[in-house]
């Protein structure tokens, strides 16, 4: 099977609705899009297909989106002419299909459904039945995979019409796994790997993968095999979903299998770097360690994911731990913790914190044990910005500001800033 594969691309986005429309038009006459949210195990798809239409009121099954809610189903024209009347599920329009409607007085009616009679649900068994919808305790289609909800369209005139479906499929799940090997210079294999544990398939589809803290609404209901004939009509729409900021990747066209794990290559790199030291910090008191590291630049995005780390040896690659890589923009230096320095020890300590969080003073103590002076990376992780700081950061990002302070031996430093929002 050919597959293609494009390299990863990013862009920041700023989202107002959790279904991505995507404006650009295929060739083909069947296009799947799917975008995978880490946060959230969750895909949402976009199909685009051709469908051919009468003048008038047409009934279009909305295949494989049997027990579904269509709630969170949506359907768009991409043709003029063409407009949507709503998105129904085939209680009403199961008409000729074999069902079993049980009373309650206990009886069991099976036969073929008529539709409805003078609000009446008509069955033809060893009869002709009128059921009152009162009497019913349930409602069961005995051929399910028949049974498929189904959107109204108006169209001006007969012909051939294209029309987007957006739906989510539940438990889908990406992440990024790395594998860095270090001998005289650093190699960096990265994978995708992809979860389905669903009974979908998609196939040669454009794959995005979704990284970030999105928001999604979701109200627990049960799903039930028999249905209640006059609660089939209740409608919730739920509360709007808040913007959030996230990255997007394009992973391209892939095939994504149910019931399969898929690890794809996306980044091999070959670069010089450097040994370093790196203390870590995070805006709460306490003692922590320091780690050697390796640093070095990218001119791939790399989305965040564990790594492991293996050294060359006279005996082969030897694995000597695992760490973990930020989201990193082309261009940046990634930098990435391989074993803990007993020499130097650092202590994170907030002077300040308004009650609401907004606002934080640090401090940040390096003392040396050691014999032999260290050039330490203090990377501390906040919100908001740099106001003060009695060292120069030598970097700022969204997500952490660094410091660069060498530690002679025995000498113990400080470093106190403020950051806020």
């Amino acid at each position: 099977m050919n597959k293609k594969f494009f390299p990863l691309l990013v862009s920041f986005f700023v989202v107002l609705l959790v279904a991505v429309s995507f404006q650009t038009e295929k060739a083909s006459t069947s296009d799947v899009t799917i975008a995978l949210y880490n946060s959230a195990s969750v895909g949402v798809v976009e199909e685009t297909f051709e469908v051919e239409l009468e003048e008038g009121i047409n009934e279009v099954p909305l295949e494989g989106l049997s027990g579904f809610d269509l709630a969170e189903v949506s359907v768009r024209p991409l043709d003029d002419g063409v407009s949507v009347l709503g998105i129904f599920g085939r209680d009403e329009s199961r008409t000729g299909s074999e069902v079993e409607i049980g009373l309650k007085g206990g009886n069991v009616i099976a036969g073929t459904y008529l539709g409805t009679r003078d609000g009446k649900i008509a069955v033809e068994s060893d009869g002709y039945y009128l059921i009152n919808p009162e009497e019913v305790v349930y409602f069961k289609v005995k051929d399910l995979d028949e049974s498929k909800p189904y959107v109204s369209l108006r169209s001006e005139e007969a012909g051939k019409f294209r029309v987007s479906v957006t739906y989510r499929v539940q438990g889908i799940n990406w992440e990024s796994r790395y594998r860095l090997y270090l001998g005289d210079e650093a190699e960096l294999r990265g994978y995708v790997v992809i979860k389905n544990p669903t009974d979908k398939d998609f196939r040669d589809a454009e794959v995005l993968l979704v990284a970030g803290d999105v928001s999604f609404y979701s109200q627990p209901r049960p799903k039930t095999l028999y249905e209640r004939v006059e609660e089939a009509s209740g409608v919730v729409v739920s509360s709007p979903e808040r913007a959030e900021a996230f990255y997007v990747y394009r992973l391209g066209v892939a095939d994504i299998t149910s019931g399969s794990t898929m690890v794809y290559p996306y980044v091999e790199l070959n670069t010089p770097f450097t040994r370093e030291y790196l203390y870590e910090s995070w805006p709460y008191n306490g003692e922590r360690p320091v780690y050697e590291s390796v640093s070095f630049k990218t001119d791939m995005v790399l989305p965040a994911g564990v790594v492991e780390i293996f050294k060359d040896t006279d005996d082969g690659r030897l694995f000597i731990g695992e760490s973990r890589i930020e989201h990193t923009p082309k261009g940046d230096t990634v930098r990435i913790g391989i074993g803990r320095d007993y020499d130097v020890k650092g202590t994170t300590t907030v002077l300040e914190r308004d009650s609401e969080g907004r606002h934080y003073k640090i401090r940040i103590t390096l003392q040396n044990f050691g014999d032999e002076a260290k050039t330490v990376v203090v990377r501390h992780y906040k919100r908001g910005e740099v106001s003060l700081a009695s060292v120069q950061p030598t970097a700022e990002t969204a997500d952490y500001v660094e410091f660069l302070v060498t530690v002679g031996p025995g000498e113990k430093k400080e470093i106190t800033f403020e950051y806020g929002s």
